[in-house]
């Protein structure tokens, strides 16, 4: 199914310097453009929604969008997608395919037997790796899947991530996986969680953030390698409507080179709406923190981190969404190009699912 959207507002925002990058580069984000599709739309029967994670296929033009429904509308699943990206804008979007994902077993999961949140494609295996904030037993995942959603395998997550019976330890509720990277050799995965483990520190609040964990897998055996400590900001404005409901965390990110990460943080509040940033992050110079248990107490470098971008309400002419999917996108007039989307939540009181795409020039 093929939808056409609007042409987008084009507006340049000077960005802070990426650091230590190679030669202290500077950008400009470009937008071009934006295509928003309502939510409770049906396509062939499955409701299309809950997009947590995107990535792109330069091979093919072809997204791949992982919908965190918890096989409660439809079978769990991810989504290919062409989106009609060029210097004038985002024309169009055209659903290609829908691809159930499938257990060890071979059967779709049933309702609430799993929360995919992020996916990414491998250009050499012809699969994906996607992950999960937690199975049937509340147990976060990452995995790789064949091209048609069939199981490969399981990644060896360490046991304090594993919530256990009085939530003091393991991943908080809903804020376990969100984030996977490809190395540039394509060794190394790496999985982030939204916040803190529950051994490790709180959740973000209004004074302070939280301390996620990044933990990188080594592809080839499906064994952790390495963990690091992120450390979200705090929440970015006091909730002013009920449910009085406000957080912050990181929702997915990208590697830039061997040790910086591009984070997406997602701050939202009722009443306020969004407001996104966009965070360097440098490995160099952060503790391996590789199978501590808790690093509460211990003496901790986290990854530093620097503002590149604000994406607020009604920044850039959008009404931003809750954003938590972000690839690279096709390069244009020379340029890199990097595709944000938003989660619905599958809900139709005022959210939507959204496809942002910039223009970014380095300098």
């Amino acid at each position: 199914m093929m939808i056409k959207a609007k042409l987008g507002l084009t507006v340049v925002l000077a960005l802070a310097a990426f650091p230590a990058l190679a030669q202290q580069m500077s950008a400009k984000a470009e937008l071009l453009g934006s295509i928003t599709l309502p939510t409770g739309l049906i396509i062939a029967g499955e409701e299309l929604g809950g997009i947590s994670g995107l990535d792109y296929n330069a091979a093919t033009d072809t997204y791949y969008a992982i919908s965190d429904d918890r096989s409660q509308r439809a079978p769990a699943r991810f989504y290919a997608l062409k989106l009609a990206i060029d210097a004038e804008g985002v024309h169009s979007i055209d659903i290609v395919a829908s691809h159930l994902l499938r257990t060890a077993s071979g059967n779709i999961y049933p309702e609430n037997g799993i929360d995919p949140e992020t996916i990414r494609f491998d250009a050499a295996r012809k699969s994906v790796f996607w992950a999960s904030e937690g199975d049937a037993g509340g147990n976060p995942g990452v995995y790789e899947s064949r091209m048609d959603g069939t199981f490969l395998r399981a990644f060896d997550v360490p046991s304090y991530y594993l919530p256990n019976a009085d939530k003091t330890a393991g991943v908080y509720g809903n804020l376990a996986f969100e984030s996977l990277a490809i190395s540039g050799d394509d060794t190394m995965l790496y999985a982030g969680t939204e916040n803190a483990l529950a051994q490790d520190g709180p959740k973000a609040t209004l004074e302070t953030g939280s301390k996620a964990r990044i933990i990188g897998f080594d592809i080839a055996s499906g064994e952790p390698k390495v963990e690091y400590v992120y450390e979200t900001g705090p929440i970015f404005k006091k909730a002013t409507a009920e449910p009085n409901y406000n957080d912050n965390g990181m929702s997915e990110f990208l590697l830039l080179d061997a040790t910086h990460f591009l984070a997406v943080e997602r701050s939202f509040g009722s009443g306020l709406g969004n407001e996104i940033n966009f965070y360097v992050a440098d490995i160099e110079g952060a503790t391996d923190v590789s199978g501590k248990q808790t690093i509460a107490g211990l003496d901790v470098v986290p990854l530093a981190r620097q503002l590149v971008l604000k994406i607020g309400e009604g920044d850039f002419g959008l009404d931003i969404d809750n954003i938590e999917a972000i690839t690279f996108g096709p390069e244009i007039d020379g340029s890199q190009t990097v595709v944000i989307a938003s989660d619905n939540n599958f809900n139709a009181d005022g959210q939507f699912t959204q496809f942002v795409a910039f223009k970014v020039t380095m300098n």
